[in-house]
């Protein structure tokens, strides 16, 4: 039972989760039917996609605010461009452009050394004023319904974007757990000047994950543009990025930088995702999901706090203890 006790402490992620899926199966019984478990985890792949790409930013200490314009100008591309350069090059293009704005926002953060939030506010209205100009403020219906079909189909229970979801996590983890730009990423995260000082290119790093956050973001945009089967100049505006960001933190990893685990923003994901599903059940307007996912962040965060405190105090005795003896 101890063993049980300190594990749900020590993730409170995992808590969490057993909390809130307690509650929904009180509110209604068949939340825990397979289908619809299945159903919650398939209509919140897109974001977990997006998250992958922001937990390596947020493993360096820093966010990307342009997420949700990015959402909708890579969604209208991707429809807009499929009877000039058909699909894939459609898809190619709206990547490209992902991956242009990671190099902005990484060139001007990690070698210009502009403040982050700054630097991606400002992308964030840039590409919102692209994501009107292009489509000419409406919205673009994709022509091409093998695009939709892929937004939709299934294998079995798991949709293909939540199986494409599951295959970059394992992806995103190898890189993490097992490549020098994984261990860089979380040195660099945990202490810059320490990691520039053992030999590692912290801007480097830096700049490689802005890119691998705006080529994610970019994706997001490409599969809600699918899964809908067209794109809106409002799609992913305007808190797209903050519910990405939600669900890396409530996954545990820490906005100063050094901390954070794949696996756990998939927890966090599946938390953001039981929350609309209770507002549902309840037939709670739109935005009481957002109020509980503020709330519920903060919970988490006052929680982690208080841990963290009581760990350090705890290791502080033992080393004072052990000094003591030593005398």
């Amino acid at each position: 039972m101890k063993k049980v006790t300190s594990f749900l402490t020590n993730n409170i992620a995992i808590t969490i989760l057993i909390l809130m899926i307690i509650v929904a199966t009180i509110l209604d019984r068949s939340f825990l039917a397979p289908a619809n478990l299945f159903n919650v985890f398939n209509q919140n792949s897109i974001k977990g996609i997006m998250a992958i790409g922001m937990t390596f930013l947020i493993l360096n200490g820093y966010f990307d605010m342009s997420l949700c314009t990015l959402v909708s100008l890579t969604a209208a591309l991707s429809c807009g461009l499929q009877n000039q350069i058909g699909i894939f090059g459609a898809v190619l293009v709206s990547l490209l452009v992902g991956a242009v704005v990671g190099v902005i926002n990484g060139t001007l953060v990690a070698y210009v050394g502009i403040n982050g939030f700054v630097v991606t506010l400002a992308t964030m209205l840039g590409c919102r004023g692209l994501a009107y100009i292009y489509p000419n403020e409406k919205s673009i219906v994709a022509p091409n319904m093998n695009f939709l079909k892929f937004g939709i189909g299934k294998v079995g229970p798991l949709s293909y974007i939540s199986i494409l979801y599951l295959i970059l996590m394992v992806a995103a983890w190898f890189v993490l757990r097992f490549t020098n730009h994984g261990r860089n990423t979380y040195a660099a995260g945990g202490n810059a000047q320490a990691s520039a000082n053992a030999g590692i290119d912290v801007k480097k790093t830096i700049f490689i994950n802005f890119v691998i956050c705006g080529v994610g973001s970019a994706l997001g945009g490409i599969l809600y543009a699918a899964s809908l089967g067209s794109s809106s100049p409002a799609l992913g505006w305007p808190d797209m990025h903050m519910l990405v960001i939600a669900a890396c933190v409530l996954g545990g990893a820490k906005l100063s930088g050094g901390y954070g685990n794949l696996w756990f923003s998939l927890v966090g994901v599946m938390i953001l995702g039981i929350v609309i599903n209770i507002m549902s059940i309840t037939g709670a307007a739109p935005w009481v999901s957002t109020f509980c996912t503020g709330a519920i962040m903060i919970a988490v965060l006052i929680a982690d706090k208080l841990i963290t405190d009581a760990r350090n105090a705890e290791a502080l005795k033992a080393a004072e203890e052990a000094f003591n003896k030593g005398k």
